[in-house]
C-alpha cells in the first residue's frame, strides 16, 4: 500500500478508520475471551462472577517493601563512655563525635568496650536485685476483707 499517493485529508480519514477498526477488534477479542471463560466456568459448575470473586479482576500492585513493614530492633551497645553512661555506640556506621574525641585524646577503643561491658553487668545486677526485692515483699491483706474481719483474726 503506497501511502504517498493519498492526500492529507484522505490520510486523516484513513487514520480514523484504522483507529475504529483497532477498537472494534480489541472489543471483539475481549468478548471472545469472556465467552470462553464463561463456558469454562460453566463446565465446572461456576459462574464467571464466582470465579472472579464478584468483582473485576484485580490489577497487580507493587509489593510493599518488608523493611518498611518490620522495623529493625536496635543493635546492642558495644562501646560506652566510661564517665558519661548515656553516650553509647553499637560499633556500626560512622563513629560518633564523642568516640572520635576520645581517640584523639589518647583513649583506646578497648577502654570504651570495657566500660560498656561493666555497664551491662551493673544493669543486670540491678535487675536481679529488683526482682529479688519484689519476691521478698510481705503479702498485704486483701482490700475486699472487711475491717471487722481483720480485727477478729488478729485478736
Amino acid at each position: 500500500m503506497n501511502l504517498r499517493s493519498y492526500s492529507l485529508p484522505q490520510l486523516k480519514q484513513l487514520r480514523t478508520r484504522i483507529e475504529k477498526e483497532i477498537a472494534k477488534q480489541a472489543s471483539a477479542g475481549k468478548v471472545s475471551v469472556l465467552k470462553r471463560l464463561r463456558k469454562l466456568a460453566h463446565e465446572h459448575g461456576l459462574s464467571l462472577e464466582e470465579v472472579l470473586g464478584g468483582a473485576a479482576p484485580v490489577k497487580a500492585t507493587k509489593a510493599i517493601p518488608t523493611s518498611v513493614a518490620t522495623p529493625k530492633a536496635p543493635l546492642p551497645v558495644k562501646y560506652r563512655h566510661p564517665s558519661k553512661q548515656d553516650l553509647a555506640w553499637s560499633g556500626r556506621g560512622r563513629k560518633p563525635q564523642w568516640v572520635e574525641m576520645w581517640l584523639t585524646q589518647g583513649g583506646a577503643l578497648e577502654a570504651l568496650s570495657t566500660a560498656a561491658q561493666k555497664f551491662e553487668k551493673k544493669q543486670q545486677r540491678k535487675a536481679m536485685a529488683s526482682r529479688e526485692s519484689e519476691s521478698a515483699r510481705p503479702v498485704v491483706a486483701s482490700e475486699n476483707v472487711a475491717p471487722a474481719d481483720v480485727a477478729a483474726t488478729t485478736e
